[in-house]
């Protein structure tokens, strides 16, 4: 967060935005590769460790990556002209993971 502020701080007066967007657990293989092989290491259903990723996010469900795009389109838009240096959670609001 630290570079993504300082960034924005210093290519500001170029008309640069710059923000970081923050994925949470993304649908997909990789995430379900994830979720398997702490679910083997942890002893446990891969059910079970599903529900530890979607339980503790407010919106219950794993990221579509469809959501990580449209933020960065939305970003890259005149729509947001003046948004800069900020950290945008794109993650259904995850508390935390255990």
């Amino acid at each position: 967060m630290g570079f993504t502020k300082s960034l924005a701080a210093e290519l500001g007066p170029y008309n640069i935005r710059v923000n970081a967007i923050l994925p949470g657990a993304v649908q997909g293989p990789r995430i379900e590769r994830v979720i398997a092989a702490k679910a083997e290491a942890r002893g446990v259903p891969y059910e079970d460790m599903l529900a530890n990723y979607t339980n503790l996010a407010s919106l219950g469900r794993l990221i579509p990556p469809e959501d990580i795009a449209a933020m960065a389109v939305f970003l890259a838009s005149n729509q947001c002209g003046t948004l800069s240096g900020q950290a945008l959670s794109i993650d259904g609001d995850t508390q935390m993971l255990k």
